[in-house]
């Protein structure tokens, strides 16, 4: 009977009617073990404070995981909106369609590349992006050909058709004058000024400035430098671009003058012959006004420095034509027995001045004179050929023969 008893008690026990009798202990509570359980401990409160407590731990965790998450978007999309416009530019190379529309003057600095240009392109709003026109340029070899300048383009344009504008000389804006050998200076002033739109004293002006004309160095008449720009204005066909001023233009010609004496040597040649260029230069300004023919000019040259050898007036009329020429009077009516600076007749050795601007085969002569004793020459036919003698027998008899066939002698 006792033995049946304990049976009954054990099974009204409750943890026997749901787990059964072998149910182990640590595993009841709130499925958390305790492994070491004192007696009157509140263990059930105890393992919710817990859990609660992992909870709040877990959600904190959360809650900083996504404001990390947040931060990271705004950084992200706030880079996004900086770097847009150079992803647009430089991977997207956003362009435009056609021809574009009005007039837009661009300018092209000397040694632009096609990035620098089409930086210029883009704030000009003439093409769409940096790299349209970078592309553009790659896939056309005559991209490097592109002259520093001023352009006539359009607004909108496609990019390949903006450089093909950049390619054609008809879209450069710029005004061209052509200076030909052996003119003076004052009427290289004159055409200067009406090319390029500016009063004539405006130019006159800068030339008299002639410390400012930027003339090369060793040239100086005597001791002190040239008083007059005369013999530097080289003769050429320039390119002026719009905006250039009357010193700029003139600054431009003696620049090309430093180059061509550079490039054939001239001032060099000239010393070795025991003269100063400035001398060679006033040489080749008489060349220049005497001989028509590449092989008269070296010609000339002979009987300019055999003349002055032996200390004989050079007898060259044009220089008295240029000196009446300055003074403003009638070169007709020149009193050639009148002693002046200019009159080669008179004086003996060179005028204080070059009296013309020569060119590149006027001023060789001068410093490469051919071989020769002659000492006269007056023109030998029609054309103007020139009759070379060292006989003033000989001579008398060409000069002649020349006022009997209207050859221009005088």
């Amino acid at each position: 009977m006792r033995f049946e008893q304990q049976d009954s008690l054990e099974a009204s026990d409750p943890h026997s009617l749901l787990f059964g009798a072998d149910v182990d202990e640590t595993q009841v509570v709130d499925e958390e073990p305790i492994t070491h359980y004192v007696p009157g401990t509140p263990r059930r409160e105890s393992s919710r404070r817990a859990r609660q407590q992992e909870r709040q731990r877990r959600r904190r965790r959360r809650t900083a995981t996504v404001a990390v998450v947040l931060a990271a978007v705004v950084v992200a999309a706030t880079g996004w909106f900086v770097v847009r416009p150079l992803v647009e530019d430089n991977l997207s190379a956003k362009d435009w369609s056609g021809a574009g529309t009005g007039e837009v003057l661009v300018q092209v600095k000397p040694n632009d590349t096609s990035g620098a240009i089409g930086t210029t392109l883009v704030k000009d709003g003439v093409v769409r992006s940096k790299r349209a026109f970078t592309d553009a340029a790659d896939n056309n070899k005559d991209s490097l050909s592109i002259q520093p300048g001023y352009y006539r383009l359009h607004k909108h344009m496609a990019a390949k058709q903006a450089l093909g504008l950049l390619l054609d000389p008809s879209a450069r804006v710029s005004t061209d004058v052509t200076i030909p050998e052996g003119l003076m200076e004052q009427d290289i002033l004159t055409r200067m000024a009406k090319a390029l739109k500016v009063p004539l004293s405006s130019m006159q002006k800068a030339a008299a400035d002639v410390g400012d004309l930027g003339l090369p160095e060793g040239y100086s008449a005597g001791s002190a430098a040239p008083k007059s720009a005369e013999g530097f204005f080289f003769p050429d066909t320039y390119s002026f671009d719009p905006g250039t001023t009357a010193a700029g233009a003139l600054q431009q010609m003696t620049s090309q003058f430093t180059g061509i004496d550079r490039d054939m040597g001239f001032a060099d040649a000239a010393h070795k012959m025991k003269i100063t260029p400035y001398q060679a230069l006033i040489v080749a300004s008489m060349i220049e006004g005497e001989a028509k023919f590449d092989d008269d000019r070296a010609k000339v040259a002979r009987v300019v420095y055999n003349r002055l050898a032996a200390k004989m007036p050079i007898g060259i009329d044009a220089t008295s034509v240029y000196e009446a020429k300055l003074a403003g009077q009638d070169p007709s009516k020149i009193d050639y027995n009148k002693p002046t600076p200019y009159n080669t007749r008179v004086d003996r050795g060179l005028p204080p001045t070059p009296i013309s601007n020569p060119g590149r085969a006027a001023m060789g002569a001068a410093i490469a004179p051919a071989p020769g004793p002659w000492l006269y020459y007056v023109n030998g036919d029609a054309d103007g050929h020139l009759f070379f003698t060292a006989s003033p027998t000989e001579f008398q008899a060409a000069v002649e023969k020349c006022q009997q066939n209207h050859w221009g002698c005088t």
